[in-house]
C-alpha cells in the first residue's frame, strides 16, 4: 500500500501540472495587438504598427460612365473579387456583381469602365484579371467559360477557350484566377492543378500539382482488388490551388489547401515548389520507412513548429488557414489575405512572418471579406473587400520599410547595410525577433562567427547559429588541430577507463547482493546494482525475484532522483542547437512528471495484469525493476550532454540515434523484467505488456476525470459561497 500511495501522489501532480500548463498557454494565446508576430503560430508578439489605412475607394467618384448601352448605371461597386495593379500603378477592380471592368489610375481616379468587347458580347461573372507591360488585360470570364484578351482600350484581341487535350477530365473550363507570363503562357487556375495555355490557346499541360504522398490503402487495391472493385475505388485527389500571382523574378506564387508542403508556394519553371515548406511530402511517396526514420530522428531536436497563418482564430477555436489571394513586391516580399480571420500575414524572402494585422470587423483596418490584394510600386498595399465594396489602401511606415531594406540589401549581398537597417529596427522595436535573427545572419555572412551565435541563440535562431557554429568550429579546428587532437586522444582513453570502472562497480554490487544472504540490500550496492541491469538484465531481474525480501526501498527513490538530476542538468548543458526545449520555458515540475509518470505508473499497471494472469512479482521487484529501467537513460544522458556541445543541428541524426537508443532500452528493460520475473514466455510477455499499457492508460483517464469533477466541484463550492455572501452578508 505504501508503494500504490507513492504512486497516486505522482499521477496526480503529472495531471495537475499538466493542465495548469495548458490553460497557460492558451491565456497566452490571446495577444490583442493590430500588429504581431507569431513565432509558433499560436503565441502573439505585438509590434509597432507597420501598415496605416491612407484612403479608401467605395466607387468611381465623380467618373461618368459612357457606356450607352447600360441601362441601370451605378458608380458603387457590387461584390468585387479581383483587383490588379500594373506597372504604371494603375489600378484594375473586377466588379463582378456588375460584370464589368473598373481602371482608375495611380492616383485612385476611375478612368475606364469595361462590360465587353464590342463583338464578343458582355461579361459574365467576370473573377480575376491580369494586365501585362502593354497594358493588355486577360479576364476570366468565368460564367461564360473563357479567357477575354483585349488591348488597353478594351478592345478584342483573341478569346481563349478549353483547350483540347488528351489529359481533359470533362471538367467544365470556368476560368477564375489566371496569370500570363512574360513569354505569353496563360496559367489558370484549375483545381488541383495550374493549366498553361500557350499563346495560340494551345494546351501546354498542367503545372505544379502538388504530391499526394503514399497511402497503404492504395497500394492493398492495387495488389488484390478485382479490376470491378478498383473501379468503384475512390480516387484521391492533390489539394486545390486557390489564387496565384506573377512576379518580376519569373517565379509563380500560389495559395492552395494543402497542409502537408505549405499553403504558400513559390513555383519555378517546371512547377517545383521551392519556398519554405513544412515537410517534404515526396520522400515518404519513395521511400515511406525512410521518411518516417528522419521525422523520428528531426522530432528530438528543438525547433518551433512553423506554418504559414495560423491554426487559431482570435478566440483560441482551430481552424485550418485558407489564403484567398497573394501578391508580391519587387524586392520578393509576400503578403497574403486569409478568409477565416480577416488577417494579413506578410512573409519576407525565405518565408519568414514579419508582420500580421487586420481582423474580421466594419471598422477601418478590417475586412467582413477581403476577396484580392495587391501591392504598387510605393510598396502600398491595396485589398479588395466583396461584402464591403471597397478597396482600403495600407501605407507602409518606416519601421516596415526598414524591414524590407533590410531582407531586400541582404539578399543583394549587401550585409553591412542589412545590418544597419537591423539596428535600425530594434530602436523602433527590440524585442522584434527577425531582427536578432537578420543581424545574426548578416554578421554569419561578414565572418563574424562568434558574434552571429550570440545573437542567434537569444532568439533561438537554431538554423543561424548552427551554420556559425560550424564555421567557427572549423576555425578553431584548424588553429589548433594537434592539440585538440591529444585531447580527444586522452578523452577516449579516460572514457574507456571510466566504463571498465563502471562496470567492475556494477558486477561487484550484483554479487555483494547476492552473496550476503542475510543482510539487507545496501544503498551503494543497490545503486550499482540498478546499473547492473543494463549489462546483464535476466540476471540482475532473476536476482531480485529470488531475494525480494532484501531489496532496499531507498534505492529506486534514489535512482529516481538521480534520473531527474541528469534531466534538469540535461536541459541547462545541452548545447543550445539540439536543445529540445529553451532553457527560459523550462517547467521544473513539468520536467519531472514527464520522467516519472511512465516508470511510477507502470509498478501498479503491471502488478495488476500480471496477478490476474499468474504472475509471481511482487510490488517490491516490480518497483525496483520498473525504477531501473531509467539507468539507460542515466548512462546515455549524462555523456551525452557533454558531447552535444561540439555538435550541431547538422548532426542532429547521429544525436538522435543516442537519445532514441536511451529510450528503446527503458521499453526493453521493461520488457525484460516482466518476462523473467513473472517466468513469462515471449508471447505471453508482449500480451501483459499490452495490457499493462491499456491499464496505465486507464488509470490516466481516471486521474483526469477525478481532477475535472474536483474542478467543478470546487468551483460549485466558491459559487455557492460568493452567491451566499452576496444574499445574506
Amino acid at each position: 500500500m505504501r508503494y500504490i500511495k507513492k504512486i497516486v501522489i505522482c499521477l496526480l501532480i503529472a495531471v495537475l501540472t499538466l493542465s495548469s500548463t495548458g490553460t497557460y498557454v492558451a491565456m497566452a494565446a490571446g495577444g490583442s495587438a493590430d500588429n504581431y508576430v507569431t513565432a509558433d503560430n499560436f503565441n502573439r508578439q505585438p509590434v509597432p504598427d507597420c501598415y496605416i489605412v491612407s484612403e479608401t475607394i467605395y466607387n468611381m467618384g465623380d467618373f461618368e460612365d459612357p457606356n450607352p448601352n447600360v441601362k441601370k448605371k451605378t458608380s458603387i461597386f457590387k461584390g468585387p473579387r479581383d483587383l490588379f495593379i500594373d506597372d504604371y500603378d494603375n489600378i484594375f477592380v473586377v466588379d463582378t456583381g456588375n460584370n464589368r471592368i473598373i481602371k482608375f489610375d495611380a492616383d485612385h481616379n476611375a478612368v475606364a469602365v469595361f462590360y465587353g468587347p464590342e463583338g464578343a458580347g458582355e461579361f459574365k461573372n467576370p473573377q480575376g484579371i491580369f494586365v501585362d507591360a502593354d497594358g493588355d488585360m486577360y479576364l476570366a470570364d468565368t460564367d461564360n467559360h473563357r479567357i477575354v484578351h483585349m488591348d488597353s482600350q478594351g478592345n478584342l484581341v483573341e478569346i481563349f477557350t478549353n483547350p483540347e487535350s488528351n489529359l481533359s477530365t470533362g471538367e467544365v473550363f470556368s476560368p477564375s484566377k489566371l496569370i500570363v507570363n512574360d513569354t505569353g503562357y496563360i496559367y489558370v487556375v484549375r483545381g488541383e492543378n495550374i493549366m498553361a495555355i500557350d499563346g495560340s490557346g494551345t494546351f501546354r499541360g498542367y503545372y505544379g500539382q502538388t504530391n499526394i504522398g503514399f497511402n497503404l490503402s492504395d497500394v492493398l487495391i492495387r495488389m488484390f482488388a478485382s479490376d470491378q472493385q478498383k473501379l468503384f475505388a475512390t480516387k484521391r485527389l492533390a489539394s486545390s490551388y486557390i489564387n496565384i500571382a506573377y512576379s518580376k523574378d519569373g517565379n509563380i506564387y500560389a495559395t492552395s489547401l494543402e497542409r502537408e508542403e505549405g499553403e504558400i508556394k513559390k513555383l519555378n519553371s517546371v512547377g517545383t515548389n521551392f519556398y519554405r515548406k513544412y515537410k517534404t511530402v515526396g520522400n515518404s511517396l519513395q521511400n515511406p520507412i525512410k521518411a518516417w526514420w528522419n521525422k523520428a530522428l528531426k522530432s528530438v531536436v528543438a525547433g518551433q513548429s512553423f506554418r504559414f497563418g495560423e491554426y487559431f482564430d482570435d478566440n483560441y477555436y482551430y481552424m485550418e488557414p485558407i489564403f484567398t489571394d497573394i501578391c508580391v513586391d519587387d524586392n520578393g516580399i509576400v503578403t497574403v489575405i486569409e478568409q477565416l480571420n480577416g488577417k494579413v500575414y506578410q512573409y519576407d524572402q525565405s518565408g519568414r512572418m514579419l508582420v500580421a494585422f487586420g481582423g474580421l470587423g466594419e471598422k477601418k483596418g478590417t475586412f467582413s471579406r477581403s476577396s484580392s490584394i495587391e501591392v504598387d510600386s510605393k510598396g502600398r498595399i491595396y485589398i479588395l473587400d466583396q461584402i464591403n465594396n471597397n478597396i482600403q489602401i495600407f501605407e507602409p511606415t518606416e519601421f516596415i520599410q526598414n524591414i524590407h531594406a533590410a531582407t531586400s540589401t541582404y539578399n543583394d549581398g549587401d550585409y553591412q547595410a542589412s545590418y544597419d537597417l537591423w539596428v535600425k529596427v530594434l530602436a523602433t522595436d527590440e524585442n522584434y525577433d527577425l531582427a536578432h535573427m537578420g543581424i545574426a545572419r548578416a554578421l554569419y555572412k561578414q565572418g563574424r562567427y562568434k558574434e552571429a551565435m550570440k545573437e542567434a541563440k537569444l532568439v533561438g535562431d537554431r538554423d543561424t547559429y548552427t551554420m556559425a557554429f560550424d564555421e567557427y568550429k572549423y576555425e578553431v579546428l584548424r588553429a589548433h588541430f594537434f592539440p585538440i587532437v591529444l585531447l580527444a586522444f586522452v578523452i577516449i582513453i579516460a572514457v574507456i577507463f571510466l566504463i571498465k570502472t563502471f562496470a567492475k562497480a556494477a558486477h561487484k554490487g550484483y554479487w555483494s547482493f547476492l552473496r550476503e544472504k542475510n543482510k539487507k540490500m545496501s544503498i551503494g550496492a543497490g545503486i550499482m546494482y540498478s546499473f547492473n541491469v543494463i549489462l546483464h538484465p535476466f540476471d540482475a531481474y532473476a536476482g531480485l525475484k529470488h531475494n525480494r525480501d532484501r531489496i532496499n526501498p531507498y534505492v529506486p527513490m534514489i535512482i529516481l532522483v538521480i534520473a531527474y538530476i541528469v534531466r534538469v542538468a540535461y536541459l541547462y548543458i545541452v548545447h543550445f542547437p539540439l536543445a529540445s526545449i529553451e532553457t527560459k520555458n523550462i517547467n521544473l515540475w513539468l520536467e519531472l512528471v514527464k520522467l516519472w509518470l511512465i516508470p511510477l505508473s507502470w509498478i501498479p499497471a503491471s502488478f495488476m495484469a500480471t496477478s490476474i494472469s499468474g504472475g509471481e512479482s511482487k510490488v517490491k521487484e516490480i518497483t525496483f525493476a520498473s525504477v531501473s529501467s531509467l539507468t539507460p537513460y542515466i548512462v546515455i544522458t549524462t555523456p551525452l550532454m557533454f558531447l552535444s556541445n561540439i555538435m550541431s543541428k547538422s548532426q542532429q541524426s547521429w544525436y538522435g540515434v543516442f537519445e532514441m537508443l536511451a529510450y528503446v532500452g527503458m521499453f526493453l528493460l521493461l520488457f525484460v523484467a516482466m518476462m523473467t520475473l513473472n517466468n513469462y514466455t515471449f508471447g505471453k510477455t508482449i500480451a501483459m505488456m499490452l495490457m499493462s499499457a491499456f491499464l496505465m492508460a486507464v488509470m490516466w483517464l481516471v486521474m483526469l476525470l477525478c481532477y475535472v469533477l474536483t474542478g467543478r466541484m470546487i468551483q460549485f463550492v466558491i459559487s455557492l459561497f460568493e452567491e451566499f455572501r452576496l444574499n445574506f452578508l
